[in-house]
């Protein structure tokens, strides 16, 4: 089992474990950010950082229980950084809730420090010439094994101070016994699993997991007297915690003008100090690296205290210890267990990644509408430091295209306007399917009102003419006459009008050229009385598309909306008649603009209904719009206005180039 892992339910793809892991070590897959088991190096970073909890370690507390049930003997070995670990007890307290929980014994790891300080220091005068690294920080031992391989040889050939007590207690101490280490540090999970000191420790226990088992347990550490730990008794390796307390346990000391040591601490600066090193710019020989701030910020610690609390914590334990220990048993401890053998070997496990070449890392972010350099934004938000280093993650599978903020705010907003734009047709139609249904049963009803008045009609006018045939020209009742035939006359109109539009009408379609009825419309507008003081204006594109249409009813659709013009511009004004066409839309538009007085607001939706008309009583029959807009839509095109009182009106028509029916067919329409 990988000693850090995914929990899937609750990663929320913030890529914040991404951004902070210094082996790019997770690895994204649908959304999900997954932990690579073979580059991951249990540092802990993405644990720290993830709001989420949706980091899991190995837990542990199982298989200590088990030695618990199956061995006579389990010795616990405390990180040098327990005092910090909980802090509202003292650590003797520690110790006892500790040996509650089941072990036999609780000793120091930092003897076992002591003893590893010391190594180093012989190793440090033995091999000064050589730059050498610390190796007591597991994490680090796996980044430079993983992803500094060349390095491997520098680590100093010294085990941790948790495998070094291991050896003392299994080798030395009671061979017997089991041993499980309890400290602040994940890494020391899988420093275990490597089978160079696998059978040196036998568990690993966080401090969180202790907590756990404490709560279990019902063991209230403030409640239990102190005790003293079992075992050697260390000294200045309960400093080892604290950044540079290697040198200080090994009495290390070093002439800042020569700067043969050099402390770091942190991932970013271990990062950079190893690129020094293999770039030749690093003078010191000594190297004591820590991937945290000191084991004192490991990140599994069950509390938010400070560095510098935790600092405080542990400098104020080691100065009580020395104060109230005799350094003679110390002494005594280092001759007893000083023979363990503390050497062991490092194996390269290489698991750089190429770089892929400049063709593939183009290709792989022209994916994400990065063509330009300038395109790549760098911004950092997918958890790499570059586009170029994330279109490399990607090409090695452990990234996503849709990981880039800016490419998918771009596919949102390009998304967005499709929604609108889809929106935008769906109200369209709907509004189309409203009217049509409305001029429909408008229609229904004007069919059986027409068929039933036209009859009587036709006799009203009949007996007006064979009156009016026998009446002289000079007989009174003739002017009454004139009148009844001459409004029978304007019903009987408006009758043939309400046939034409209720009528289903047969389209007699043609290949037309829809500029020549335009100008022949404009020609038959030009005589009208309407039109004495109207300029008219064309702008007709030549090289407008044949289309498929019926002449006569496309000329009585235009002459309508051209006579309207006219008539609403007593005064005189301008019509402007143009044609385009629209390549993007596979449409053609004409565009009918007048710069008469205007529809109101309220009239504008109401334009295209049977009857409605803004004209005086006798001028008008509201029947001309409304046949334009079923003749339009039976060539499946549309038609829009736009007008402002005051400016004028625009009448939009949209023809499609794609024929209703094939050319010289018919279509029935109403």
């Amino acid at each position: 089992m990988p000693v850090v892992s995914t929990i899937k339910e609750k990663c929320r793809r913030c890529y914040t474990c991404v951004r902070t892991c210094p082996a790019k070590a997770i690895k994204v897959e649908e959304g999900q950010a997954k932990v690579v088991r073979e580059r991951c190096i249990a540092c802990g970073s993405c644990i720290k950082v993830c709001r989420q909890e949706a980091k899991a370690v190995r837990d542990s507390t199982s298989a200590v229980k088990e030695l618990f049930w199956n061995n006579e003997k389990v010795i616990a070995c405390l990180a040098p950084s327990f005092p910090a670990a909980f802090p509202q007890v003292k650590p003797g307290q520690i110790i006892s809730a500790v040996r509650a929980l089941g072990f036999t014994e609780v000793m120091e790891v930092a003897f076992g420090a002591d003893l590893v300080a010391r190594a180093h220091a012989r190793w440090a005068r033995k091999n000064g010439h050589k730059l050498f690294i610390s190796s007591p920080c597991p994490a680090l031992v796996l980044y430079i094994k993983k992803y500094f391989p060349s390095l491997v040889t520098n680590l100093a050939p010294i085990v941790s101070p948790m495998v070094a007590m291991g050896r003392l207690i299994k080798r030395s101490y009671d061979p017997e016994a089991k041993v499980v280490f309890i400290g602040p540090c994940i890494a020391k999970k899988a420093e275990i699993d490597d089978p160079e000191v696998s059978a040196d420790v036998d568990a690993v226990l966080t401090f969180v997991e202790l907590e756990t088992m404490l709560h279990e347990a019902g063991i209230a550490m403030e409640n239990l007297p102190e005790n003293e730990p079992d075992g050697p008794i260390p000294r200045l390796g309960r400093i080892f915690p604290v950044p540079g307390g290697l040198l200080r346990s090994a009495a290390m000391k070093d002439d800042i003008c020569r700067n043969q040591f050099l402390v770091t601490e942190g991932k970013e600066a271990c990062t950079q100090i190893l690129n020094e090193v293999l770039e030749g710019a690093v003078e010191a020989k000594f190297l004591d690296l820590l991937f945290c701030e000191g084991c004192i910020n490991g990140p599994a610690f069950p509390n938010e205290l400070s560095v510098f609390a935790r600092k405080e914590l542990v400098a104020n334990y080691v100065q009580e210890r020395l104060a109230s220990e005799r350094e003679t048993r110390h002494s005594a401890d280092m001759r007893k267990y000083g023979r363990v053998n503390l050497s062991r070997a490092f194996i390269v496990e290489d698991h750089r990644l190429l770089t892929p070449s400049k063709e593939i890392i183009r290709e792989i972010l022209r994916r994400t509408n990065k063509i330009q350099p300038e395109d790549e934004l760098n911004c950092g938000a997918c958890g790499y430091t570059s586009c170029q280093e994330k279109a490399s993650a990607v090409y090695w599978g452990l990234a996503e295209n849709e990981m880039c903020l800016p490419y998918l705010i771009d596919q949102l907003e390009e998304n967005l306007h499709q929604l609108a734009q889809s929106h935008k047709e769906l109200t369209e139609a709907q509004q189309q399917l409203i009217q049509s249904e409305k001029l429909a049963s408008v229609g229904q009803l004007a069919a059986g009102v027409a068929h039933e008045v036209n009859n009587p009609l036709g006799t009203i006018l009949l007996y007006s003419h064979m009156l009016l045939e026998k009446l002289g020209n000079k007989d009174a009742r003739r002017e009454e006459l004139e009148i009844i035939a001459k409004e029978a006359t304007r019903c009987r109109d408006i009758v043939r009008g309400l046939l034409d539009f209720a009528r289903q009408r047969k389209l007699q379609m043609e290949n037309i050229d829809l500029n020549k009825i335009l100008n022949e419309v404009l020609s038959l507008a030009s005589k009208q009385p309407s039109f004495q003081k109207v300029e008219i204006s064309k702008a007709l594109d030549p090289s407008l598309p044949r289309v498929s249409g019926d002449p006569v009813q496309l000329k009585e659709v235009f002459l309508n909306i051209v006579s309207n013009a006219g008539e609403a511009m007593p005064r005189g004004g301008r019509v402007a008649v143009s044609s385009k066409f629209n390549n993007g839309g596979g449409n053609i538009e004409v565009a009918i603009h007048d710069t008469g007085h205007g529809v109101s607001p309220e009239n504008l939706n109401k334009i295209f209904m049977p009857f409605f008309t803004t004209k005086q009583i006798g001028q008008g029959t509201g029947l001309g719009l409304a046949i334009a807009y079923g003749i339009v839509k039976m060539h499946r095109g549309s038609i829009d206005v736009e007008s402002k009182q005051g400016e004028g009106t625009t009448f939009v028509v949209k023809l499609p180039l794609v024929n209703p029916s094939k050319s010289g067919g018919e279509v029935i329409g109403g």
